[in-house]
C-alpha cells in the first residue's frame, strides 16, 4: 500500500504544478513587443513653442486591440547630422518610461523661450529596444522665428543659363494672420540683367507660399564668364524675418559654351588675311597672295571636298582696278525724311584695302550709303560678277564700328521679286541690332514665315567671317567662321522662294543678290521710341571728315563665291566679270 503510494504522489504534485503553471500563464502572461507608431504635432518650430511627440501601441496582426504588457523604455535624440542638438529644448527627455496597460503616451518637448538664432533642421528619433516602431525618424525645423524663404522653383542649385528662366518661390513654414511681403532688390550695376523680375512677392494671410511669373536673365552677347548674380530680400515683418538676406544665382555664360570655332576665322583659312588674284602684276609685289582661278578647290581641306572657287571680289585700290561705284549704288534702304543715301559720300575703298560703309549726318538727317556687289549700272537688279543660284557659297570677311546704337548694319540676299526693303524673301548673313548679337535669318514670302538664330560674337569689331551655302534647292546654311549657325529645309517653312525658276524669269533678273546697307533703328523710315535719350548724341558731334572712321561703320575686306555641282548656269547668261580686262578667269582685286 506504501509503496502504491509513494508512486502515485510524485504524479500527484505533478498534476498539481502543471494546473499552477496554467493557471498562472492566463492570468499573468509573460512579456511581448507590441507595434508601435510615433506622430508630432507640426514639422517646424519656434521659440516658445512645443513639440509633442505621441507614441501609441498599434492593434496586432489579426487586428485585435492591445495595450503594452510590461514597462519599457523609449529613447529619444535630436541630431543635425551628427551632431547632438537637444539643447534647443528645455527641458529634453531623452528617456521616456511607456507604462504597462498603457495605449499611448505624449511626450511634451519645449522649444527653448530664448537664445535661438536662425533655423536648426534635425531628424528627431524614437527608439525601443526589441520593439518596432513606424515613422520613429522625422525631420523638423527649429527656428527663432517663422522666417521666409526665397528660392528658385525645381531648381537647388540657382544655376540659370544666360538668356533662361526662373521662377522665384517665397515660403514661410506656418501661415500668417497678416500678408508678408518680400522687396527684391538687384545688387547695384545688375539692374538690367533681368526681365520681369518683381520688384516684390506677397504672401497671402492663411497661405505659406506664392510664385512669381517667369523671370528672364537676358542675354548680353558677351563672353563674361559664368557670373554670380545677387538679389537682395528684405520682409515687411519682423516677426517673419528672411532666412537670408540674399539669393545668389549663377548665370552660366552662353558665349563660354560656345563651339570655339565659332570665333576663329583659321577654321576657315589659315590665313584669312591673305589676299586672292588671278594674274600678275606688279603692285602686288611684297604683298601675300594665292593665285585662285575658276574651278580651284576651296583652300579648306573640309570644304575643298565640296565647294570650288568661283570668283572674288578684294576691295583693293590699284591704278587699273577700275572705280568701286561699279558695284551698284542700291536703293532699298531706309530712306525718306530720315536717313539719305549719298553713295559717293558714304562708302569707299579704304587705303587698307577694304570697303567702308558708314554712317553720318547729312543735314538735319542722317546719310549712309547701300552697296550692291551683284549689280550693273543702268539695269536694275541684273546681276554682274556672279549669278546667285543654289549650289553657291558665299563668304564675307567683314567687321563693325563706331557707337551703332540706332543703326542696324546688314548683309543680306534678296530675291528680286521683292527688291523692297521688308526683307521678305530674303536670306540675312549679318544683322546687328544690339551689342555683339549677330542675328542671321531665312525668310519666307510672308514675314512671318521666318527661320532665324542670334548668335553672340563678342569681338564683332574684329574680323569675321560670316557665310552662307545655297547648297541646293530644299537647302541653306548660315554660319559664322567654323561654325554653322542656322540650318533651313524647304520642308521647315510654308513657303520657299529660294529655287533658281522662283528668283526670276528674264535673262537679267536671275538670281538673288547681295546687298550690305545700314538700317535705322525701327519699323519703316522713323526712328523708335524705343531709343534711349540722346542716343545720336556721339555721332552728331563727330566730324563728317572722320564718319568713316568715328562713327557707325561696317567693313568689308572681301566677298569670295564658291559653287559646288547643284550650281547650273545657261549658256545665255552672261557675267561681266571685268569692266577691264577680258580675259576669261581674271578679277580684279576690289571688283
Amino acid at each position: 500500500m506504501k509503496n502504491i503510494l509513494y508512486k502515485i504522489l510524485p504524479v500527484c504534485l505533478l498534476t498539481i504544478g502543471l494546473t499552477g503553471c496554467e493557471d498562472e500563464t492566463k492570468y499573468r502572461p509573460l512579456p511581448e513587443a507590441v507595434p508601435l507608431t510615433m506622430s508630432i504635432n507640426e514639422k517646424a518650430f519656434v521659440m516658445g513653442e512645443h513639440l509633442k511627440v505621441d507614441i501609441k501601441v498599434e492593434p496586432d496582426a489579426e487586428g485585435n486591440e492591445v495595450v503594452a504588457n510590461e514597462d519599457f523604455d523609449i529613447y529619444f535624440t535630436a541630431k543635425a547630422g551628427t551632431e547632438d542638438v537637444a539643447n534647443v529644448f528645455e527641458p529634453f527627455s531623452s528617456i521616456v518610461t511607456f507604462p504597462k496597460g498603457e495605449k499611448q503616451i505624449q511626450v511634451d518637448f519645449p522649444v527653448k523661450t530664448s537664445g535661438l538664432v536662425g533655423t536648426t533642421t534635425m531628424e528627431f528619433v524614437a527608439f525601443a529596444r526589441g520593439y518596432k516602431m513606424a515613422n520613429s525618424s522625422q525631420g523638423i525645423k527649429v527656428s527663432d522665428y517663422y522666417r521666409i524663404s526665397m528660392s528658385l522653383e525645381n531648381n537647388t542649385e540657382n544655376v540659370v543659363t544666360e538668356g533662361g528662366k526662373f521662377v522665384l518661390v517665397a515660403k514661410v513654414d506656418k501661415p500668417s494672420s497678416v500678408p508678408l511681403e518680400v522687396t527684391i532688390t538687384p545688387k547695384e550695376g545688375e539692374e538690367d540683367k533681368y526681365d520681369n523680375l518683381p520688384s516684390t512677392m506677397t504672401i497671402p494671410a492663411g497661405r505659406t507660399s506664392v510664385k512669381s511669373a517667369a523671370v528672364t536673365i537676358k542675354q548680353d552677347y558677351e563672353m563674361t564668364g559664368d557670373l554670380q548674380l545677387t538679389l537682395n530680400l528684405e520682409s515687411n515683418s519682423s516677426v517673419n524675418p528672411m532666412t537670408a538676406p540674399v539669393l545668389t544665382i549663377t548665370m552660366t555664360d552662353l558665349e563660354s559654351m560656345a563651339d570655339p570655332d565659332l570665333y576663329d576665322m583659321t577654321t576657315v583659312y589659315e590665313n584669312p588675311n591673305i589676299m586672292f588674284i588671278s594674274y600678275d602684276d606688279d603692285w602686288f609685289t611684297g604683298k601675300e597672295t594665292a593665285m585662285m582661278t575658276e574651278g580651284t578647290v576651296h583652300p579648306n581641306a573640309e570644304l575643298g571636298s565640296q565647294w570650288k572657287f568661283d570668283y572674288a571680289i578684294e576691295f583693293h585700290k590699284n591704278a587699273t582696278s577700275g572705280d568701286y561705284t561699279k558695284l551698284g549704288n542700291a536703293t532699298d534702304a531706309n530712306k525718306g525724311t530720315t536717313l539719305a543715301l549719298n553713295f559717293n559720300k558714304y562708302a569707299k575703298i579704304t587705303d587698307a584695302g577694304e570697303l567702308n560703309i558708314c554712317v553720318g549726318v547729312e543735314g538735319t538727317t542722317y546719310g549712309t550709303a547701300a552697296v550692291h556687289c551683284c549689280k550693273t549700272l543702268g539695269q536694275i537688279w541684273a546681276q554682274n560678277v556672279a549669278r546667285i543660284y543654289p549650289g553657291m557659297r558665299i563668304e564675307t570677311k567683314v567687321r563693325l564700328g563706331g557707337n551703332r546704337t540706332g543703326f542696324i548694319p546688314m548683309i543680306e540676299l534678296k530675291n528680286p521679286a521683292t527688291a523692297g526693303r521688308d526683307g521678305r524673301q530674303s536670306i540675312c548673313l549679318l544683322k546687328n541690332v544690339t551689342g555683339s548679337a549677330i542675328t542671321q535669318l531665312v525668310k519666307g514670302v510672308t514675314a512671318g514665315d521666318t527661320k532665324s538664330v542670334v548668335t553672340a560674337i563678342p569681338k564683332v569689331e574684329d574680323y569675321n567671317i560670316y557665310w552662307v551655302e545655297y547648297v541646293d534647292e530644299n537647302t541653306i546654311k548660315l554660319g559664322i567662321n567654323g561654325s554653322t549657325t542656322l540650318e533651313v529645309t524647304k520642308d521647315m517653312m510654308d513657303s520657299w522662294p529660294f529655287t533658281k525658276t522662283a528668283t526670276g524669269t528674264s535673262i537679267g533678273a536671275k538670281g538673288l543678290f547681295l546687298i550690305m546697307r545700314w538700317d535705322l533703328f525701327g519699323e519703316g523710315n522713323e526712328v523708335s521710341s524705343e531709343l534711349p535719350a540722346g542716343w545720336d548724341t556721339e555721332l552728331k558731334s563727330i566730324s563728317p571728315a572722320n564718319y568713316a572712321t568715328e562713327g557707325p561703320r561696317m567693313e568689308v575686306d572681301w566677298i569670295r563665291f564658291y559653287v559646288n555641282d547643284n550650281y547650273k548656269r545657261e549658256a545665255d547668261e552672261l557675267v561681266n566679270r571685268d569692266y577691264k580686262v577680258s580675259a576669261p578667269g581674271k578679277f580684279y582685286q576690289f571688283y
